[in-house]
C-alpha cells in the first residue's frame, strides 16, 4: 500500500503541474494571439503603404484565375489595391508590387523577387526608373525602357499590363490596355497612309505612302517555339532597308526576343542584306531566323520598288584607268582595277559627311562597272 502511494501521489502532482501549466500556456496563447496576428499584419500592411501610401486595413482578396497574379490585397479603407504581377524577365521570373489607387492611378511600384543580372536589369528597382509610373493609368503612356536593360524593363512594364487587367477584373471596371504601334508604323513613324497589296512569296504586303513599302516575312526562329515568328521589313524607294520590326512570335521571353528588340534590329538600316549583320549570344537560332526572312524579304523587294541598282557614271582613260561617279562618291580606278582614291562627287563636301555603307557600296559598284566594261 505505502509502496503505491509513493507512485501514484508524484505522478498526480505531476499531472495536476502539468494541467495547470498547460491551462497557462494556453490561456497566455489566447490574449497573445490577436496581439501577434495584429503585429504580422501591421507589418503586412507596412509593406504595401509603400506602393498605396493611403492604404489601411489591407485584406487579402482571391486573384484565382487572373495570369500571372501573385497576390492581390484591397485596402479596407477604399484607398485602392496593392497587387503583385510577373513577368519573364532576363533571368527568369521578375515580380513587381504596384498600388493602384481607387480612381485607377498607379500610386507606386516595387521590384520584388528577380534574378536580372545586378547593375542591369536590377536598375528596373531603382527610384529613377520606377518613379516614372507614378500617376500612370492602364495605357502607361511615357514609360521607357532602360538603355542596356530592355528586357528587365519590358519586362516590369509587361507585369504592371498585367496588374492593370487585374485590377479591373477585382474592382469591376474597364481598364485600357497600352496603345499598341503597329510595326508598319514603327518602321515609317511619318506615314499615315498604309495600303495592302499584293506580292507573291510574302505573307502580306503594304506600300507606305511614297516612302517605300513593308514586307511581311513568317518562318521559324528557335526551333522550339511554339509558333512562327513575323518579321516586317521596311524598304525604301532606294532599295535599301529603312527598318525591321517584330510581328507576332512566340520566341523566349528575355533570351530569343533579344533578337526581336529594336536595340538589335536598328542594326539592318540603310543595308540592303543582312550581311555583317552579328547574332545575338544565347540567341542565336532566333538572329538566324531574322537574318533569313530579311533576306527573303530584299529578294522580293525588286517586285515592288523595280530596279534600284546604283547608276554608274564611269569614265575610262587611254591608260586604262578610270573614274566613276555614283550619287554622291567619286571613285577613282587605276589601271590595274584597284580603287586608287575615293572622295566626294561634290568637290565642295567632305567625305566624312558619307555614310561608309555608301561609300563602300559606291566602290564595289564602281569596280563592277569597271570589270565589265573591260569585259572581265
Amino acid at each position: 500500500m505505502k509502496a503505491v502511494k509513493e507512485f501514484v501521489v508524484p505522478a498526480a502532482v505531476l499531472t495536476a503541474i502539468c494541467l495547470v501549466v498547460s491551462g497557462a500556456l494556453a490561456g497566455t496563447y489566447q490574449l497573445t494571439e490577436p496581439v501577434i496576428e495584429a503585429a504580422k499584419r501591421a507589418e503586412a500592411d507596412a509593406s504595401r503603404v509603400v506602393v498605396l501610401p493611403d492604404g489601411k486595413n489591407f485584406e487579402e482578396v482571391s486573384a484565382s484565375g487572373l495570369d500571372n497574379i501573385v497576390d492581390a490585397y484591397k485596402a479596407g479603407n477604399g484607398a485602392g489595391y496593392v497587387i503583385t504581377g510577373k513577368a519573364k524577365g532576363y533571368g527568369g521570373d521578375l515580380q513587381v508590387m504596384a498600388g493602384i489607387s481607387s480612381d485607377g492611378k498607379i500610386t507606386g511600384v516595387k521590384l520584388m523577387d528577380n534574378n536580372e543580372t545586378q547593375g542591369i536589369g536590377s536598375k528596373t528597382g531603382e527610384a529613377s526608373y520606377t518613379d516614372q509610373y507614378k500617376g500612370k493609368d492602364s495605357t502607361l503612356d511615357g514609360v521607357t525602357t532602360i538603355s542596356g536593360a530592355t528586357v528587365s524593363s519590358k519586362a516590369f512594364e509587361s507585369a504592371v499590363n498585367t496588374i492593370f487587367q487585374a485590377y479591373g477584373s477585382l474592382a469591376g471596371v474597364e481598364v485600357a490596355g497600352p496603345e499598341v504601334t503597329p510595326p508598319e508604323t514603327i518602321i515609317f513613324p511619318d506615314v499615315t497612309d498604309f495600303t495592302e497589296v499584293a506580292l507573291d512569296g510574302a505573307k502580306k504586303a503594304i506600300k507606305a505612302g511614297d516612302a517605300g513599302y513593308v514586307i511581311v516575312m513568317e518562318g521559324q526562329g528557335y526551333s522550339h517555339a511554339a509558333g512562327p515568328m513575323e518579321i516586317y521589313v521596311g524598304v525604301g524607294m532606294d532599295g535599301k532597308i529603312a527598318g525591321v520590326a517584330a510581328g507576332a512570335n512566340s520566341e523566349t521571353a528575355g533570351i530569343g526576343s533579344q533578337a526581336l528588340e529594336p536595340d538589335y534590329l536598328k542594326a539592318y538600316i540603310g543595308k540592303t542584306s543582312p550581311d555583317g549583320i552579328d547574332n545575338i549570344s544565347g540567341a542565336t537560332e532566333t538572329s538566324v531566323g531574322v537574318k533569313k526572312l530579311v533576306r527573303a524579304a530584299m529578294e522580293l523587294a525588286p517586285a515592288l520598288i523595280g530596279d534600284t541598282t546604283p547608276k554608274v557614271d564611269l569614265t575610262v582613260a587611254e591608260d586604262g584607268s578610270a573614274s566613276a561617279i555614283i550619287g554622291a562618291v567619286r571613285v577613282e580606278i587605276d589601271a590595274a582595277g584597284k580603287v586608287a582614291g575615293v572622295t566626294a562627287a561634290d568637290e565642295t563636301a567632305d567625305l566624312a559627311s558619307i555614310a561608309p555603307e555608301e561609300v563602300k557600296e559606291a566602290m564595289d559598284n564602281a569596280l563592277a562597272a569597271y570589270n565589265a566594261s573591260k569585259g572581265a
